[in-house]
């Protein structure tokens, strides 16, 4: 929508800037024809405002969005949290069903983390590891090993392995006796082109996918070899096994006993990455509230009416539905109604 604006703005600016020519080569001709008017400058300025507010409006409420799943987050690990502690309080008094149903409880509390995904306008704002994420930040990648397949085993004869991971698909030719560090270099541009990332741990090789990647994995990976690292004929499916991280609630261990401790310890880290978060975005919030106390008090050391008035209004935009205002109050100083504005922006 703000791009729509924006080439909107552009083609009205060049238009106006050709009318002079245009208007000498029709005045060389006999025919009438009405030119065209240009649109006044006070009403490019209204464009150009409610592009800028709209785009601010949309920052504001993505922040919004972030927050209560933040704060939800939070509220959902404490809660896990006072599970875990209890667990260890009656893990000796031998009540076997108060047990489980509080591992039951401690359960459903991290599937009710692990669900919390916010997004705003198809952008997604957490990845699985609760990091903040922004045009400039990257989503935490997710990990793997393939079950059953050692693509990097050093084999006596050569094969070729096709690859198929969504509507992608890849040929790869293992020459016979490379040894893991070689292979692993030979395939590794291969796979980076399928969104994985490769890493040899010294025990297994992990591969690391990007969130469109992850997704085509789990529907499916199929390869077929030449009867060295994978059987020949057709294609299969090759099972994967999932490498969390421990900032993943799937990786918590909520059953073992002696792994309650570590469990608690990974929650608290976890609560602390997302208060600083939390921390991030109410001072971006603060510095927006600043920004109108400083323009609307006009340098007054108390906050006037006019300020008081602009931040009830500002209380008004972060509503659920936050852009109506705006344009209402930007359509009457452009002096346009809707089918004007529909037709500029469509």
């Amino acid at each position: 929508m703000i791009k729509g604006i924006g080439e909107s703005l552009n083609v009205m600016r060049q238009s106006q800037s050709l009318a002079p020519s245009s208007a000498t080569n029709i005045a060389s001709t006999p025919q009438v024809v009405a030119t065209q008017r240009a649109i006044p400058k006070h009403r490019l300025d209204s464009y150009q405002r409610w592009a800028k507010t709209t785009a601010e409006q949309h920052s504001i409420s993505a922040s919004q969005v972030a927050l209560q799943s933040l704060t939800q987050a939070k509220l959902l690990l404490q809660q896990l949290n006072r599970v875990l502690q209890y667990l260890q309080q009656q893990e000796t008094k031998g009540r076997e069903d108060a047990r489980q149903a509080m591992l039951d409880n401690a359960e459903t509390l991290r599937k009710q983390i692990i669900a919390l995904a916010p997004s705003y306008q198809g952008i997604q704002l957490l990845d699985h590891h609760f990091n903040l994420l922004s045009s400039s930040s990257t989503v935490a990648s997710h990990t793997f090993v393939f079950k059953s397949v050692d693509l990097i085993a050093s084999k006596e004869r050569s094969e070729k392995i096709h690859i198929q991971l969504g509507r992608y698909s890849r040929v790869m030719q293992l020459p016979a006796g490379y040894n893991r560090e070689s292979l692993l270099q030979l395939i590794s541009p291969v796979f980076k082109d399928l969104g994985i990332a490769l890493e040899w741990s010294g025990q297994e090789l992990i591969y690391k996918a990007s969130t469109q990647a992850w997704l085509a994995v789990q529907a499916g990976v199929l390869m077929m070899g030449e009867g060295q690292r994978l059987p020949a004929g057709e294609l299969r499916q090759i099972r994967i096994e999932p490498r969390y991280h421990w900032q993943d609630p799937r990786e918590w261990d909520l059953v073992n006993h002696d792994q309650l401790k570590a469990s608690q310890a990974k929650i608290a880290k976890t609560q602390q990455k997302i208060s600083q978060h939390s921390t991030e975005i109410q001072a971006i919030h603060q510095v927006l509230l600043d920004r109108v106390r400083g323009t609307q008090a006009k340098g007054a050391h108390v906050i006037g009416p006019e300020a008081i008035s602009a931040l009830n209004s500002l209380y008004k935009y972060m509503k659920p539905q936050p852009f109506s205002y705006q344009i209402a109050s930007l359509m009457a100083q452009g002096n346009t109604n809707r089918d004007q504005v529909g037709a500029l922006l469509g």
